[in-house]
């Protein structure tokens, strides 16, 4: 794993991290965010919308959409910066590994890194010939397609190009068969690695991934019956919806990268990425799910409810470092980091199946952060290591802000910053220390003090041109963590565990409230911030008593409280707000516990008709709220998910699996918003059965 900047074991590394190879996100399954968060106790993520899911680590995340917002919790690839949530929709195929590490990483990981981040590393190339390709089949008519072809060029360079296509038909369907929740995705990836001398090599990447989705499914669960401490009932495996105005995401992102690394240095290997991320987004979503003479009949003052988005962002990033070499006892790495982030984004909610007037916001967020970074450490000769670094962040975002309403022939300018601007400029020093000891060569322990930052952010909606100028406080987080890594019995068990205490400060909490000002159902998106306090115990056993049979459970425990949260609940007709005292609260979107668990047995592979594999996986969450107040209003069951594959390798180039998601069809819940007079769930995939062929060439 590379979570220091430098190859380390993973038994080895002072750090909480979840990681999986490319063969085990394969068999997996896991193809999208989602899928890896439920491999992953102790993640969870805003699914609205879909092609947009913002993660959530140990409690802390950030739903902000806006352009003047940043994630708290982020995913690099091949250690670039996703700044915003659609730039996930890379193909996770031909990875080498994606690490899931815990905690604030904003030391050598950069900005927004506050309570952890993922990183996904790809397979790059390598200097003799090698193709893999997938295909997989199910039902909603599931078609995946992947191929990896990788080739020697001339002596010193080689190339590696991944393609992919996902498609699926939809999980649900409207009532005159048109598609809900389905897939659609195009990718490409292309590494071109050239040897320049013994000792220094330049690696050029670019990458494509382009989505077109329908619209999701919702169901207004207010018209069921209501339980204080369970909240509304849901449907029973709800199949179809019926919206007036077929929504869509259209979805493209990728980039250019080159990476150029040399150890002529002698003392120090030095790296320099130079990275570009590009997104366009146009998204458009039918939130009441269903039409306007079930709205009447149903209560809702309004016949539709329309979310329209588009955002166009552009991300430029340098980073160099030098990253000491040898096996002495003192090592380190230090750098210098600028990141430079353009985002345009359009927001409106439409009260009206067939609108007559506008209410839009445009924002434009200019982002520049410089950084300059470094971390030492010390190994004594009897185990012990001591590290410590620091990160000072220079942050400067500059933010406009226009407000167009009315008429949707005659609209007018509410308001426009463009030449006053808001600004959030601001300098900071994030840090990390620590030890570690090694009692023996299978018992390992680490203790750390870790920080991290994010800048202000800024409304997405402002009521006023004085309120579009104010952004809020940055967040700032101090994690203090223990753990210990064992291995027993000959390495037949692993024992991880790990304890952390998190104080959070100013935390940006954002919600949809009621705003009585765009009558009679209208919602404005409010920003507060909040105080909270996070306790957690996290753990992975890993069990393989013989080569026939394999184990492994994760469990997350987490206790995230907010310790003061005065919270927006509604604004009244003249623009004022209202508050509500959310201190004690749990934060939203946490279950206080998670477990992942899988069982594997596997026969024997040195048998002349090849081996088999069967696996099946489980993943438990206890309830979670999915606002900040608590009320049960929108509120997540405890659910449990059961998946399980049956693989036959012929050999080691051809296989075919079988294989089944959510077996028990679990109706659950991923998203949901409450209006006062409407209560809009949207539900997760349902039971799924297909088959993947594999094969491999080398």
């Amino acid at each position: 794993m590379t979570a220091r900047r430098r190859e380390e074991s993973l038994q080895n590394a002072p750090i909480t991290v979840t990681a999986f190879s490319g063969v085990q996100l394969e068999e997996k399954g896991i193809t999208d965010f989602s899928r890896l968060a439920q491999a992953t106790p102790g993640i969870n993520f805003d699914a609205f919308p879909k092609a947009a899911p913002r993660p959530f680590f140990r409690g802390v995340g950030s739903s902000n959409q806006g352009a003047g917002g940043d994630p708290s919790s982020v995913a690099f690839l091949d250690g670039v910066y996703l700044g915003r949530a659609a730039m996930l929709g890379i193909d996770f195929y031909d990875m080498q590994r994606v690490e899931v590490l815990k905690g604030p990483q904003g030391t050598l990981w950069g900005k927004n890194v506050v309570a952890g981040s993922v990183n996904f590393v790809t397979a790059k190339p390598v200097d003799h010939a090698e193709a893999n390709a997938q295909l997989t089949f199910g039902e909603y008519g599931q078609m995946n397609g992947n191929l990896m072809l990788n080739a020697p060029i001339t002596d010193g360079l080689a190339a590696r190009l991944t393609l992919g296509a996902v498609t699926n038909d939809g999980f649900r369907k409207t009532f005159d068969g048109r598609a809900l929740d389905d897939e659609n995705k195009l990718s490409a990836r292309l590494h071109v690695r050239a040897d320049l001398s013994p000792d220094t090599w330049l690696l050029l990447t670019g990458d494509i991934a382009k989505q077109d989705l329908s619209d999701s499914s919702r169901f207004n669960v207010l018209l069921n019956p209501f339980t204080p401490g369970v909240g509304y009932a849901d449907f029973d495996n709800p199949r179809r919806a019926n919206p007036d105005r077929l929504g869509f995401t259209k979805s493209k992102t990728g980039g250019l990268r080159g990476e150029l690394s040399t150890d002529a240095l002698g003392f120090a290997n030095w790296t320099t990425v130079v990275a570009w991320r590009t997104l366009d987004y146009d998204f458009s979503n039918d939130l009441d799910g269903t039409d306007a003479a079930t709205n009447a009949a149903t209560g809702l003052p309004v016949s539709g409810l329309q979310v329209l988005a588009r955002e166009q962002a552009d991300s430029y990033s340098v980073e160099s470092r030098l990253s000491s070499l040898g096996n002495g006892p003192f090592s380190w790495v230090a750098g210098v980091f600028y990141n430079r982030d353009d985002v345009y984004r359009e927001r409106e909610t439409q009260q009206s199946v067939t609108p007559t007037t506008i209410n839009r916001f445009f924002g434009h967020s200019v982002n520049n952060s410089y950084a300059v970074f470094g971390e030492a450490q010390y190994k004594f000769d009897f185990g012990l290591r001591l590290f410590a670094g620091g990160r000072f962040t220079q942050e400067k975002k500059v933010y406009r802000a226009r407000r167009l309403q009315g008429p949707l022939a005659a609209p007018v300018t509410s308001y426009d910053t463009e030449t006053t601007p808001g600004v959030f400029d601001k300098g900071v020093f994030t840090y990390r220390v620590g030890a570690d000891y090694r009692f023996s060569d299978n018992v390992f322990a680490f203790a750390t003090v870790s920080t991290g930052f994010k800048s202000g952010a800024f409304q997405e909606q402002p009521g006023s041109a004085e309120l579009a100028r104010i952004p809020t406080d940055p967040e700032r987080l101090t994690n203090y963590e223990i753990g210990l890594k064992t291995d027993w019995f000959g390495r037949t068990l692993r024992a991880n565990v790990s304890a952390f205490w998190m104080d959070y400060r100013d935390f940006q909490t954002i919600k949809y409230v009621p705003d009585a000002a765009q009558a009679p159902v209208g919602t404005r998106v409010a920003i507060d911030s909040a105080d909270a306090t996070i306790k957690g115990v996290e753990t992975e056993f890993v069990f393989q008593p013989a080569t026939w049979i394999d184990a492994n459970v994760r469990y997350t425990y987490l206790h995230p409280y907010f310790t003061r949260f005065i919270q927006t609940s509604a604004y009244l007709a003249d623009g004022t707000p209202t508050f509500v005292d959310g201190a004690g609260n749990r934060m939203s979107r946490t279950p206080k516990h998670a477990v992942n668990a899988t069982l594997g047995l596997q026969s024997a592979r040195d048998a002349a008709w090849g081996w088999l594999r069967a696996e099946v996986s489980m993943d438990y969450q206890s309830d979670a709220f999915e606002n900040n107040i608590n009320d049960y209003k929108e509120y997540r069951k405890p659910r449990t998910l059961w998946d399980a594959s049956l693989t036959y390798n012929f050999d080691d180039r051809y296989s075919v699996q079988l294989w089944g998601h959510n077996l028990t069809d679990k109706v659950y819940r991923i998203w949901q918003t409450n209006g006062g007079v409407y209560q809009y769930v949207q539900y997760g995939a349902p039971r799924q059965f297909g088959v993947t062929l594999r094969a491999k060439f080398q």
